[in-house]
């Protein structure tokens, strides 16, 4: 199954985008052209990127492959953000929430690949009886979904009218 980013994944609606620059300052980063692209990116993005993604959309930026690799790895082993392992086999990143607090969920469409954040968490409490039962610290958990979307579900005769 192929890897994209669909087209119709939207920004994410943030009321007051990082500022970039700053916010590598404030992690004792330096902030260079690439690296503010990449907090930009990661920062508007809805959906997990793979490490093409974010390379692709930030290339303009000078920014090689080997760059996106070694300030991804920096932001993780500083926690700045999550590695995601997907359900189609591939390795996400995604910028964790400002308050500290990182966990998203994904409905994702085996058909054209669409990817719609899940804003609910049903599985919080079940993580924190089991921390609690069996004396763990630090959980955490990611969980996708996938199935056909109602788009991909119609039939290709009303599929064809609707782009005629």
């Amino acid at each position: 199954m192929g890897t994209k980013t669909p087209s119709h994944s939207h920004p994410t609606v943030h009321p007051h985008p990082i500022d970039a620059t700053a916010w590598l300052r404030e992690h004792g980063l330096r902030a260079t052209h690439g690296r503010i692209a990449i907090v930009r990116l990661l920062d508007a993005s809805t959906v997990p990127l793979t490490l093409a993604e974010i390379h692709e959309k930030v290339r303009g930026e000078r920014c090689d492959f080997a760059t996106v690799f070694r300030f991804i790895s920096i932001l993780e082993e500083k926690e700045l953000v999550q590695r995601v392992a997907w359900i189609d086999g591939t390795t996400r990143h995604e910028i964790k929430s400002r308050d500290g607090h990182h966990h998203h969920h994904y409905l994702i469409c085996r058909t054209c690949h669409k990817i719609e954040p899940i804003d609910e968490c049903v599985v919080e409490r079940f993580e924190d009886q089991i921390a609690k039962e069996r004396g763990y610290a630090g959980l955490s958990h990611s969980l996708q979904l996938s199935g056909v979307c109602p788009e991909c579900q119609k039939p290709a005769s009303a599929k064809a009218k609707k782009r005629g």
